[in-house]
């Protein structure tokens, strides 16, 4: 069975911003099926960060025969995580993600590793997905002797944390997204799809110390910064897709999701672009 193609609401969030009910629905008639909330605000509004209530999400994603494919949502706790997953539950999501961390040090790291399978052990109990892991270039950094994400991996439960394995946050980290999808191997329950231009310069030369959120962007040096033009349509760039999309293939994964993180051009011809580039890959069911 096929890897099935979703997009990362975060792509659109400056649309969504001005009106998310039209937003979504320009998506779902570009031929978008599955979509992944971007929800920082999880524990004022657990459904998809717009405040747009439960039951009308519903009857957009009934209207267009679409589906909540998984879900970032923070902030986690075991206090945000019991309405989080009745809610998501009840959308017809199993799967939810932590968006983004930063580890002040090795111990904070361990803490968030006994919460991550704190988390995922109360979602499998209530009938959902273990809970996943959405990496950016930074879990890459050595803490400890080690890069992040490999502690993360070793010190969690596979029956509870799961991965989402971002390609384009890893070829800017350096590394190979093949690779680094092997290494997670059958713990990948989706993968983020993004292209560029050229070559993305690698954020982790000369950076050992820990990433806060303060310097997640500041921390970019001039030869770092990428523009919107860097980020192009799938299949007009150096990404290769084909054999991201194999892999994910080989591994089981259920979900290639599309993250077009900055575009030149306006945002609905960028996805409209990339959803028709996109038919011409093998092994993705893109509706």
């Amino acid at each position: 069975m096929a890897v099935k193609l979703g997009i990362q609401l975060f792509s659109l969030r400056n649309k969504l911003a001005e009106d998310p009910v039209a937003t979504l629905k320009k998506t779902f008639e570009i031929g978008y099926r599955y979509i992944e909330p971007a929800n920082p605000r999880a524990d004022q509004d657990p459904v998809i960060g717009y405040y747009i209530p439960e039951q009308e999400v519903k009857d957009i994603l009934g209207q267009y025969g679409a589906h909540i494919c998984s879900a970032h949502l923070g902030p986690l706790s075991m206090e945000t995580i019991p309405e989080i997953a009745r809610v998501h539950k009840s959308l017809g999501n199993r799967n939810v993600v932590e968006a983004i961390m930063f580890f002040k040090d090795y111990d904070f790291l361990m803490k968030r590793c006994e919460l991550y399978n704190s988390v995922g052990k109360y979602l499998v109990e209530h009938e959902m997905n273990p809970l996943i892991y959405h990496n950016h270039y930074h879990e890459y950094q050595l803490l400890g002797g080690k890069e992040i994400l490999y502690t993360i991996m070793e010190n969690t439960d596979p029956a509870y944390v799961n991965f989402e394995i971002d390609t384009g946050w890893v070829k800017r980290a350096g590394r190979d997204p093949i690779t680094e999808m092997k290494v997670a191997g059958d713990r990948i329950r989706t993968i983020h799809i993004k292209d560029f231009s050229h070559t993305p310069p690698n954020l982790l030369i000369g950076k050992d110390d820990p990433i806060s959120w303060e310097t997640f962007g500041a921390n970019n040096q001039p030869g770092d910064v990428m523009t919107p033009e860097d980020f192009v349509e799938i299949g007009t760039g150096m990404m290769d897709i084909q054999s991201i999309l194999d892999t994910a293939n080989e591994l089981g994964v259920e979900y290639a999701i599309l993250e077009q993180d900055d575009t030149a051009k306006d945002i609905f011809d960028s996805i409209a672009g990339s959803f028709e580039n996109l038919k011409k890959y093998k092994g993705l069911e893109v509706q």
